[in-house]
C-alpha cells in the first residue's frame, strides 16, 4: 500500500505542522515507512503552503508526489491550486468556511468555523487533522493523540487534542448520518 497525500493552504495556518503530526503518527505509532516534505512561498505568513506525506508498507524509493490519493485544503488558493490534479477516486477534505467548491464527492468539514466556536482560531490543522484521521486508513485515533501529546508544549496540549477531537467527531457524525463509511483507498 503507498498512498500519496498532499496537504495546501497559506503559511500560518498550520498545514506543515498537521502534515509533520501525521507523519509521525503513521510512522512512530503505525510502523509504516514515511516521508514527509514540504514547500512554502518566501512571506512567513499568508503564502502558498503545501505539504506532502508519503506512506506506505514498503520501502519508499520515490519521496515526491506525482499522483494524489487524499487532499487536504485549508483555503480556497490551496483548493484551486491543485483541484485539476484530482481525480474522482480521491480522498479529498476541505475546510469549507474557506473553501467552496460544487463537487459532493468532497468531504466538507467547516474547520475555521469549529476552532473559531472553540475559541482557538490557531486550531484549524488540529480540526483537519481529525477530521482526517477519522478517514484514513491503517491510522488509530490513539496514534495521533500520543504523538500531538509529545509535540506539543503542556499549555497549549489540551487547546490542540480538543480542536482534534472536535474534527474527528464532527466526521465521525457525517458517517453516521450517511449510513456508511467513506470508501477505503
Amino acid at each position: 500500500m503507498r498512498l500519496n497525500i498532499r496537504f495546501a493552504g497559506a503559511g500560518g495556518q498550520g498545514v506543515i505542522r498537521s502534515s509533520i503530526l501525521l507523519a509521525k503518527a503513521y510512522g512512530l505509532g503505525e510502523d509504516m515507512n514515511v516521508t514527509q516534505t514540504q514547500s512554502y512561498g518566501p512571506e512567513a505568513r499568508g503564502g502558498a503552503c503545501k505539504a506532502e506525506v508519503v506512506v506506505s508498507d514498503e520501502d519508499i524509493d520515490y519521496m515526491k508526489i506525482d499522483d494524489v490519493d487524499v487532499f487536504i485544503a485549508y483555503n480556497q488558493t490551496g483548493y484551486d491550486k491543485y483541484c485539476d490534479d484530482l481525480e474522482e477516486k480521491d480522498l479529498v477534505v476541505i475546510n469549507s468556511t474557506l473553501v467552496e467548491t460544487n463537487n459532493s464527492n468532497h468531504y466538507k468539514v467547516p474547520a475555521t468555523k469549529i476552532a473559531e466556536e472553540m475559541g482557538n482560531p490557531l486550531a484549524v490543522n488540529m480540526v483537519m487533522l481529525g477530521a482526517l484521521t477519522k478517514l484514513l486508513p491503517n491510522l488509530r485515533y490513539q496514534k495521533v493523540i500520543d504523538v500531538i501529546k509529545e509535540e506539543f508544549d503542556d499549555s497549549i496540549v489540551k487547546g490542540n487534542i480538543e480542536a482534534f477531537d472536535r474534527g474527528y467527531s464532527y466526521m465521525e457524525e457525517k458517517e453516521a448520518m450517511n449510513g456508511e463509511p467513506p470508501e477505503s483507498l
